[in-house]
């Protein structure tokens, strides 16, 4: 069973609006990529096999999911390339509108996200993401469509992503509204901020205070020996 943990709240806040399940089936990747329409919205992108089973609630446009990404993602690809882990990223939409931001971001990187998981990319995921987090908006600049494919590209996807971002909108933001408000299973943890880590059903406590990523690396170790 999962487990929890009373936690001090650290990330973006998500006001909760009433949403509705979109119903639609769970379909893998393969060498023609699924329609987003048959994909379970609040399956993830899922990648890895290993164990222990890292999830991750994380908004594009989240600045408090850039910096747990600056602190533990090179510790995170490790544990999957090692086959300790599987890292389930459940990408979020809500904080571009938050921020203000006209571009939506956040939906837009999301849905080249779950296009590059639909095309088998699994190896360009995790550099993907990072390449996400760090490059999001400022008050200067947004990232374009093609800058995403670029992105994607520099992460080493090499399948023909050109037309993911408007593919795959309508599932990016179905599984925004699947998960915004709604329990996490088997914790009492609500998806009502980003980011949420949940490492083998503990909620992992973010804290930005220089600490998380020997504390994550930590927890992955100790769920491994388990």
């Amino acid at each position: 069973m999962f487990g929890s943990s009373r936690r001090r709240m650290v990330g973006c806040l998500a006001l909760i609006p009433t949403v509705a399940l979109a119903a639609v089936a769970c379909s893998p990747a393969a060498a023609t990529a699924p329609s987003p329409a048959s994909i379970d919205p609040t399956a993830g992108i899922v990648v890895g096999d290993g164990a222990v089973d890292i999830q991750l609630w994380s908004d594009p446009s989240c600045p408090h999911c850039m910096s747990l990404d600056a602190a533990i993602g090179d510790d995170l690809a490790a544990f999957v390339a090692d086959g300790t882990a599987t890292w389930t990223l459940h990408p979020m939409t809500y904080v571009s509108a938050k921020r203000g931001d006209t571009t939506d971001y956040s939906t837009r990187a999301a849905a080249l996200l779950l296009g590059a998981a639909a095309a088998g990319e699994d190896d360009a995921l995790l550099p993907l993401y990072a390449l996400i987090q760090r490059n999001q908006v400022t008050a200067d600049h947004s990232p374009s469509d093609e800058e995403l494919l670029g992105f994607a590209t520099t992460a080493g996807a090499a399948s023909d992503l050109s037309t993911a971002i408007t593919d795959y909108t309508g599932l990016a933001t179905a599984a925004n509204d699947a998960w915004l408000g709604k329990p996490i299973p088997g914790t009492d943890q609500v998806v009502d901020h980003v980011p949420l880590l949940v490492i083998d059903g503990t909620v992992f406590e973010v804290r930005e205070d220089g600490t998380d990523a020997a504390r994550f690396a930590a927890a992955v170790d100790e769920a491994a020996a388990d």
